[in-house]
């Protein structure tokens, strides 16, 4: 019997990322592939971290994981994460390297999208490495131009303001939405950021967290050479869409019995991901913008960090709403403080009908499979860029009114936008719905056996052979 194909995964640090690697990895596993997953040592890893990786390992009894001896302490004081992110992906390159040279065999390495120093390992050691790239693939086409881009502007980026900025494949979109890391010259961040950038390239490919149907176009330009100096091409596959379905617990959460009780397609869900956070003037705004709008809602509700940290009690968030706000909407909304909720089954309950969303590339693959229109509220980080191709590109959701990066939404504007998104008569929105609709239709066929990521992830195993 022929020993099954060894692939091996080094993901990032961040839950966003290693989540939909260890679903990739599963995808693996159910075609026959046996896969480790190299992490740090655990002394080193966020308590969320470890738990992820305990409870993919327990519903996966294959799943080899092995964890890396603890690199010489860092000392880099008060620097951006990217940074150390950064200096822990080189810190755990000598214990890669010789976890590779051990095994018997290694047919691929796929390290997360920023790992790239391990790219540099599987080239020491002979083994063809490829980059998990867990965003969207009109990301990674701006991505991948960013160093050359960058390096013709002659100047910060952030001094073009909102002045329109265009890469070949990709939608125009203001300067300002670019990740914070390029928009200032100069800057150890803005090195360390496009260094990145420009080594991505080098993987022998990149498996993308997306389908053809979504975003087929970026990927016919990143495959034709157009998203990178000199025309040069790369291996890209579209492995998508790769997101976490949650366990079944014993009890339901408490939102979806809420849920139970309210009419069909009436519920505006807001909840911005799991770690990013608004002002305390912000959840004013949003609190009196959803009473005046007169809809029914379903908000999770995350403090700012400050804030949490000095509160004692869980629900101490509550008290940032306005006095009386509860009382009066207990008829039509619910305000969630837990720290998670089970966003998939929120976003497929028959009672909820439009998702307020960060725009997170998680969050957006799950309003994309359960046909969810989105309200896009960008925060940080390459949200911004996501919310221009959700509404300009894909077609399946809105801007949220009067906002631009740093600025307050008023509750006159969250409350137009609220009752844009769910006016059931507005053309607009029925735009949104049908183009939505589809799309799910398109997720859903992806991963059958003649889908799409399918056929891709079926590309990738070959060049193994």
């Amino acid at each position: 019997m022929a020993t099954a194909r060894m692939v091996v995964l080094v993901p990032g640090q961040s839950i966003s990322h290693l989540t939909p690697m260890l679903e990739f990895a599963e995808v693996c596993l159910r075609r026959g592939l046996a896969v480790t997953v190299v992490v740090p040592d655990p002394t080193l890893t966020a308590p969320a971290f470890r738990s992820a990786i305990c409870r993919y390992a327990s519903r996966l009894p294959s799943l080899a994981v092995h964890s890396l001896p603890p690199p010489p302490p860092l000392a880099l004081g008060a620097v951006h994460p990217f940074i150390r992110m950064q200096a822990a992906f080189r810190s755990q390159a000598p214990g890669l390297r010789d976890f590779l040279r051990g095994l018997p065999a290694v047919h691929a390495l796929v390290a997360d999208m920023f790992a790239v120093d391990a790219l540099d390992v599987a080239a020491e050691v002979g083994v063809p490495g490829h980059l998990f790239y867990c965003t969207g693939a009109n990301n990674l086409a701006v991505f991948l131009q960013l160093p050359s881009f960058c390096s013709r502007s002659g100047g910060d980026l952030k001094d073009l303001g909102d002045a329109p900025v265009s890469f070949p494949g990709v939608r125009t979109m203001p300067a300002s939405h670019l990740v914070d890391g390029v928009l200032d010259s100069g800057t150890e961040l803005y090195a360390a950021v496009l260094d990145v950038f420009g080594r991505m390239s080098a993987a022998r490919g990149i498996l993308v967290n997306t389908f053809e149907a979504l975003e087929g176009s970026v990927m016919a330009a990143i495959r034709e050479g157009r998203c990178l100096p000199d025309h040069a091409k790369t291996s890209v596959y579209c492995v998508g869409p790769l997101i976490a379905e949650g366990e079944k617990e014993e009890e339901r959460h408490p939102c979806l019995p809420w849920l139970d009780a309210q009419p069909e397609r009436s519920v505006v869900f807001i909840c911005f991901g799991s770690r990013c956070t608004v002002s305390l003037e912000q959840i004013s705004e949003m609190a009196k913008g959803l009473e005046k709008s007169g809809h029914r809602f379903l908000w999770v509700l995350r403090a700012p960090p400050a804030f949490a940290a000095a509160a004692a009690e869980p629900d101490a968030a509550l008290s940032l709403l306005p006095e009386g706000f509860l009382a009066r909407t207990a008829d039509r909304g619910l305000v969630v403080t837990a720290s998670w909720v089970p966003q998939v089954d929120v976003l497929r309950h028959a009672s909820t009908a439009a998702f307020v969303t960060h725009c997170g590339w998680n969050s957006t693959l799950e309003a994309v499979v359960t046909g969810m229109p989105m309200v896009c509220w960008p925060l940080e980080a390459e949200q911004w860029m996501n919310k221009v191709y959700i509404v300009e590109e894909m077609n399946v959701g809105i801007e949220v009114r009067g906002y631009k990066p740093g600025q307050l939404v008023t509750a006159d504007n969250v409350d137009a936008t609220v009752r844009s998104i769910m006016d059931m008569q507005s053309e607009g929105r029925w735009t949104v719905v049908e183009r939505a609709l589809a799309v799910k239709e398109s997720a859903a066929a992806a991963w059958k056996e003649d889908g799409s990521s399918c056929a891709a992830f079926t590309e990738f195993v070959k060049q193994m052979e």
